[in-house]
């Protein structure tokens, strides 16, 4: 692996100097750790520079929730600068093509009787009436998307963007959509759900419902589909999955997923100041949580209190047999560890299926779809691709 490009890393630190005097940003000057954020020196010591300087820049961004950093950051993972309109539907994107497409609003089927979403739900689809998502089909090679059909190769994946509920776009995801194509070989769909505190929960699971009944539209079978998430949105596509009654999908990818949102478990507080995110807090007024489920300017309910055990936003709390062929990455620097291993633990217990755990040591949240690369990022990447391989060829 080569070592970081100093001159983008030089721009980078330029540019969020200008956007933030005060942002901590760092010289590298050493191929080994430079500096010690916290006191989890154990874990730390363990990174080189280029995790310690990603690590840094995404909690500076997260803090500041500055667009123009963000932006500037999601640039870095590629060289080609601006990807420009070869039409109207179809962009030229490095090292493969992106076709822009409208989901419509599909009509609720039957519900499932324990979905305590029910009511929200056909709220939301009613009006929801007539509206259209924005989305996009990525492919990584040199063959363009052929707009005029959209429905090709033997598999597809559907990709849940994370963000907390909260932030997002399937323009940031790009990156992320073009590498699981790459590594795959397969067409990625991204779609821009509604995020809160604008859109409250259940929305977002009524919009995925939307992409998935597309891609049935389009042709594609339950059995040819392939969920990807990370973070949140890994905890929308388990969401999905149930919604939906257990679909025979192809396989299911969940990258660092959000499984217990009521979790106290160990490595919330061992992982505390070492990893990118903070705990859930229902309470806390600015918090994800507190905007994904509460009216702004209104008190938490008990009623709401109660619903963080719900299996859809908690779904390790899920009836998890029949789940299809699955596999969940994580790293041991995360906060949410011990939940995903739990999960992982009942998954395994409640399946024959094949279900692959993958534990990648010292890494972050969601460190596989970074820019700049760090260690084990790529052999995260590339496990992605042997997995969805494998089952293809039938071993």
């Amino acid at each position: 692996m080569s070592e970081p490009r100093i001159e983008v890393l030089s721009i980078l630190e330029a540019e969020l100097e200008a956007l933030h005097p005060q942002a901590r940003v760092y010289q590298q000057r050493t191929k080994a750790p430079v500096f010690f954020r916290t006191t989890k020196d154990e874990v730390l010591r363990t990174w080189d520079f280029r995790t310690h300087y990603v690590r840094d820049i995404v909690l500076y961004l997260m803090t500041h929730q500055n667009d123009a950093g963000v932006q500037l950051f999601i640039k870095l993972s590629s060289s080609d600068g601006p990807w420009p309109a070869l039409n109207a539907g179809l962009q030229r994107v490095p090292q493969g093509f992106a076709s822009r497409l409208a989901i419509p609003a599909y009509p609720l089927g039957p519900l499932p009787p324990s979905c305590v979403w029910a009511a929200e739900l056909q709220e939301v689809a009613r009006i929801s009436e007539g509206r259209e998502m924005h989305a996009e089909c990525i492919i990584a090679g040199d063959v363009p998307l052929d707009s005029t059909d959209e429905r090709r190769g033997p598999k597809v994946i559907l990709h849940f963007h994370g963000g907390a509920y909260v932030t997002g776009t399937v323009e940031q995801y790009r990156p992320v959509h073009l590498l699981l194509s790459r590594y795959s070989g397969l067409r990625v769909y991204g779609f821009a759900y509604r995020l809160a505190p604008h859109s409250l929960y259940p929305t977002q699971l009524y919009d995925a419902y939307c992409a998935f009944s597309h891609l049935l539209a389009l042709g594609y079978k339950e059995h040819e589909i392939v969920f990807t998430g990370d973070s949140a949105g890994g905890n929308l596509a388990l969401a999905l999955w149930q919604f939906l009654q257990k679909p025979q999908l192809f396989a299911m990818i969940l990258v660092s997923p959000r499984v217990d949102i009521a979790s106290s478990r160990r490595s919330w507080s061992v992982n505390a100041g070492v990893d990118i995110i903070h705990g859930y807090n229902i309470h806390d007024a600015d918090g994800p949580l507190r905007k994904l489920l509460v009216p702004q300017g209104r008190p938490v309910e008990q009623r709401v209190v109660d619903l963080l055990e719900d299996p859809y936003l908690s779904p390790i709390n899920a009836d998890l047999s029949g789940l299809p062929p699955m596999l969940v990455q994580v790293a041991t620097a995360e906060v949410m560890f011990d939940d995903i291993a739990e999960f992982v633990r009942r998954a395994q217990a409640q399946n024959r299926t094949n279900i692959q755990y993958e534990v990648f040591d010292g890494g972050f949240h969601d460190f596989q779809f970074v820019p700049l690369l760090i260690p084990n990022s790529v052999e995260a990447r590339e496990n992605i691709g042997k997995f969805i391989h494998a089952l293809a060829n039938g071993s």
